[in-house]
């Protein structure tokens, strides 16, 4: 597939058309594999200084040996000085590790010796740097020519407390596996150079944050409160590496990565993240519940995927029942016919123009009438940054009654469309789902600035992320 296959209209015909893509998951958190690099690049920033290096100074010792041809005892010590470019990181699908690569930009040893007691243990010898009771031979620098560099593997692990309570994925570097490649230091073994390097990531505490995603009910809503998720990387046929975030709420994690859209971001149109919700939480935790909390004299009921409508939707309960006769015929010989009409009606998704309510009814009896109802609510976005805001703004509601009674019936049902059904409709809150992608899933330094939403089944979200 190329790379333009990647739009957000082509994602939002296929959410529409596949209706429930994230296959059990409840919601499904998608980064573009360079946004996350921007947040480690962030990270590299503050703990370098802004220096464009990161420098590193260990020292340590090995052996102890006799002095020869004298009194008392002598440990080897070496001090290893080394600068290294930016860490450059990548993703693979189906792994929960990360390849990182670092140049070595500058680098230096020296060697020297230092006089200890017999019971000496060089395993803490604990030097500083150029340590007045060492003596140094002459440093040397080490050969860059060939452009050397510090490479290895470093897994991702989910740990707690690092942002408030929040559950957080984190690269330790203290927990990789290393090597040193095109680099040779005469007197010094590479292995060694390796371990010093990784304890001294330890002690400077060398991690990367790359998402937290907080677990408490910041919304009131446990569908909206996540209690658990799993890291993805998956590689699309457009070439995009993409880092997914699969979180469960109040429903059962699936044994499954898989979700069902080829491209889950819409890079052609220059967005590098989407957010995903399942159809069930959209409407039952905030579709029916701001419905229903409006007070009018009907509600809305959420129903599962059911009569070949793969996804969940709402329907109108109870039905809004209309009554009435009219007479038809001329002064002397007139017939009065009486109706009475159940409309429902269900709320579905749609690609591109929010909800839409549709509903067809052809009544029975003397006077048949034929009805069709529909109406769309397209989701807006407003505000920026922190104070983002979702909001449904109501169209222009279509009825059409043929058959007796027209004028009268569609009036009545434009009315309560206009009014009842319009104000109950503006009236749902959307801020459980912005509490949710603002607050509940954390991103180092960065907010998610939405700038498209749309509920084809499962909602949509897509935007990018923002600097705060």
């Amino acid at each position: 597939m190329p790379a333009s296959a990647a739009t957000l209209s082509n994602l939002l015909q296929q959410m529409y058309q596949n209706k429930e893509v994230l296959q059990g998951w409840d919601a499904v958190m998608n980064m573009l594999e360079s946004s996350v690099n921007g947040f480690f690049q962030l990270q590299w920033n503050r703990q370098t200084g802004n220096a464009g290096k990161l420098s590193i100074s260990v020292v340590w010792c090995e052996s102890v040996l006799p002095i020869p041809h004298g009194q008392g005892y002598f440990t080897n010590v070496t001090e290893f000085d080394v600068d290294l470019g930016a860490p450059l990181f990548q993703f693979t699908s189906g792994r929960s590790e990360v390849t990182v690569r670092q140049n070595i930009l500058r680098g230096s040893t020296c060697l020297g010796t230092m006089e200890v007691p017999a019971n000496f243990n060089p395993a803490t010898c604990n030097l500083a740097p150029h340590d007045p009771r060492v003596t140094w031979g002459k440093v040397q620098s080490v050969d860059v020519s060939q452009q050397p560099y510090l490479s290895g593997t470093v897994s991702l692990q989910q740990v707690q407390g690092l942002v408030g309570s929040a559950h957080s994925l984190v690269l330790n570097f203290a927990q990789g596996a290393f090597t040193l490649n095109a680099l040779t230091i005469v007197g010094v073994n590479n292995t060694t150079l390796v371990n010093q390097l990784k304890s001294w990531f330890a002690t400077q505490n060398i991690r990367y944050l790359l998402a937290s995603v907080d677990f408490q009910n910041l919304s009131g809503i446990p569908g909206l409160t996540p209690t658990a998720f799993r890291f993805n990387v998956l590689t699309t046929n457009a070439g995009n590496t993409i880092v997914q975030l699969l979180i469960t709420t109040n429903g059962s994690a699936p044994s499954s990565t898989v979700i069902n859209v080829n491209e889950p971001i819409p890079t052609a149109d220059g967005l590098n993240c989407t957010l995903m919700l399942n159809s069930r939480l959209l409407y039952q935790d905030v579709l029916v519940r701001g419905f229903n909390g409006h007070g009018g004299s009907f509600s809305l009921i959420p129903l599962g995927p059911n009569g070949g409508y793969n996804a969940w939707y709402a329907t109108i309960n109870p039905r809004m029942h209309f009554e009435g006769s009219f007479s038809y015929g001329n002064c002397c010989d007139r017939t009065t016919v009486t109706y009475s009409v159940y409309l429902g009606g269900n709320y579905t998704g749609t690609a591109t123009e929010g909800f839409a309510l549709s509903q067809e009814i052809h009544t029975q009896g003397n006077a048949p009438v034929d009805i069709t109802v529909s109406a769309r609510y397209p989701v807006r976005l407003s505000g920026s940054g922190p104070n983002q805001s979702i909001t449904i703004t109501p169209g222009t509601p279509s009825v059409t009654v043929s058959g007796g009674a027209e004028d009268e019936m569609k009036s009545r049902l434009e009315d309560i469309l206009n009014n009842n059904i319009r104000n109950a409709m503006a009236g749902v809150s959307f801020t459980p789902v912005t509490y949710f992608a603002l607050k509940n899933l954390l991103f180092p330094g960065n907010l998610i600035s939405m700038s498209q939403i749309q509920v084809p089944a499962d909602m949509l979200i897509a935007g990018n992320f923002s600097l705060t």
